[in-house]
C-alpha cells in the first residue's frame, strides 16, 4: 500500500514523528502520522506543516531559531503536545554522518560539524534520526512510496542543486566517506560549461538545476535576440511569433528573461514559448545522460526523479528518455524505468519521517 492510500484493514498501530526538512533556502516542520495495519499495510498523514526561510548566512544560530519557531507553529496548528511524538527525523543538506546525526558540511551555507541530533535530543528529549536529505528521500520512497517492492534504485533530486541517493540490496548506500551518488557532479558538458560550486565546470548541477535552467534560458534569449547561433535554426522567428501572440515584442521578451526562474520558464514552455521548450528539452538531455551513467554503473531496477524541478517532469522527460536510452547499456537494463517520485513537494518531510520510522543507522 502506497503513502496516502486509505486502508481497508483495521489499524493496529500509529506512530507520530516530528519531521524536520532542512534545506539550503528553507526548512519545513510537520507531524507525520504513520498507521500500520495488521497485514503490514501503511498510510501516512502530514499535519501542521510550517515553513521558514533560511538565508545563506543563517549559520547554526539561524537554523536553530528557525527549527524552534517552525516546530512551535506545527504544535500550535495541530493542537498536539510533545507527549504525542514518538521520535524526530531530520534531513540535512550536504554531507551528513547518520550514525552520529552530524551535519558534517554544507557548501551552500558553510555550516560544518553541527551535532544536530544531539542538540535536538537535548532540547526535546526524544530519539532523533538524521541523514543527508537525498538519502532520506530515497529511503522514503522505499519505506512509503513507489519503491516499496524495489531493492535497487537511484533517487535523483533536481532543485536549487542536484543530488543523488542509492538504495542497494534494500539498504541506503552512502559510500566510504558519505559521498556516494553525487550525481550533480557528473560532467555533462565537455570542454567547458558553467562553473559549478564544487570548482569544476560542466557539472549537471551547474547546468540542469533550477539556477542553471534560468541561466541557460537567459543566454538563449540573448543569443536569439542578438541574432547569433540559435537564430539560424529558426528559433528567432518562432520566438517572435510567440511574443506577438502575447502582445509583446523582442525587447519585452529579453527584459522578462532577466528575472525568469525555472518555474516561470516551465510556465512559458507550457504556453508554447519555443525558447522555454528548447531549454527544458536540453535539461532532459543533460539529466538523461547523467542518469545513464548511474544506471550503467549500479544496474538498478528504477531511477526516481524528485525535487522542485520534478514538477516540470512532463516537459523534460521525453528528451531525458531519448538520451537515456541512447546512452544506456541495454543488455542488462531491459526492465529499467525512470519515473517521478510520488512523494510530492513534501518528499523531504517524508524522508525525515522515514529515517525515524525505519532507522538504518
Amino acid at each position: 500500500m502506497k503513502a496516502g492510500d486509505k486502508m481497508s484493514e483495521k489499524t493496529t498501530k500509529k506512530t507520530t514523528i516530528l519531521a524536520l526538512d532542512l534545506g539550503g533556502s528553507k526548512m519545513l516542520s510537520a507531524l507525520v502520522d504513520v498507521s500500520e495495519s495488521a497485514d503490514g499495510g501503511r498510510s501516512t498523514k502530514l499535519r501542521g506543516v510550517a515553513r521558514r526561510a533560511l538565508t545563506q548566512d543563517a549559520g547554526r544560530d539561524g537554523v536553530w531559531a528557525a527549527i524552534l519557531d517552525a516546530t512551535a507553529e506545527t504544535f500550535g496548528k495541530t493542537g498536539e503536545s510533545w507527549d504525542a511524538v514518538d521520535s524526530i527525523g531530520a534531513t540535512i543538506p550536504g554531507v551528513a554522518d547518520p550514525k552520529r546525526g552530524y551535519w558534517v558540511y554544507a557548501p551552500f551555507s558553510g555550516i560544518a560539524d553541527f551535532p544536530l541530533a544531539d542538540e535536538l535530543r537535548a532540547q526535546f528529549g526524544k530519539p532523533v534520526f538524521a541523514d543527508n536529505d537525498v538519502n532520506a528521500c530515497a529511503w522514503a520512497d522505499k519505506v512509503f512510496g513507489v519503491c516499496q517492492d524495489v531493492d535497487n534504485f537511484v533517487w535523483i533530486t533536481i532543485s536549487n542543486g542536484i543530488g543523488g541517493g542509492l538504495v542497494l540490496d534494500g539498504k541506503v548506500y552512502a559510500g566510504k566517506f558519505s559521498g556516494a551518488a553525487e550525481i550533480g557532479h557528473f560532467n555533462v558538458v565537455e570542454n567547458g560549461g558553467a562553473l559549478c560550486g564544487c570548482g569544476n565546470r560542466g557539472c549537471l548541477e551547474a547546468t540542469a538545476a533550477g539556477p542553471g535552467i534560468a541561466r541557460r534560458y537567459r543566454e538563449l534569449v540573448k543569443d536569439v535576440f542578438d541574432g547569433i547561433d540559435a537564430a539560424s535554426s529558426g528559433l528567432r522567428a518562432d520566438w517572435l511569433r510567440y511574443l506577438e501572440s502575447t502582445n509583446a515584442n523582442a525587447n519585452a521578451g529579453l527584459a522578462l528573461a532577466q528575472s525568469a526562474t525555472a518555474a516561470s520558464i516551465a510556465d512559458e514552455a507550457r504556453r508554447g514559448n519555443p525558447l522555454a521548450v528548447e531549454v527544458y528539452n536540453a535539461t532532459g538531455r543533460y539529466v538523461g545522460r547523467a542518469a545513464s551513467y548511474a544506471a550503467n554503473l549500479v544496474n538498478p531496477e528504477k531511477i526516481v526523479i524528485g525535487g522542485g524541478v520534478a514538477g516540470s517532469f512532463d516537459l523534460f522527460y521525453p528528451a531525458l528518455w531519448e538520451t537515456f536510452e541512447r546512452c544506456l547499456f541495454k543488455a542488462t537494463n531491459k526492465a529499467l524505468t525512470v519515473e517521478k517520485t510520488g512523494l510530492g513537494y513534501e518528499a523531504g518531510l517524508m524522508g525525515a519521517a522515514s529515517l525515524a520510522f525505519a532507522p538504518y543507522c
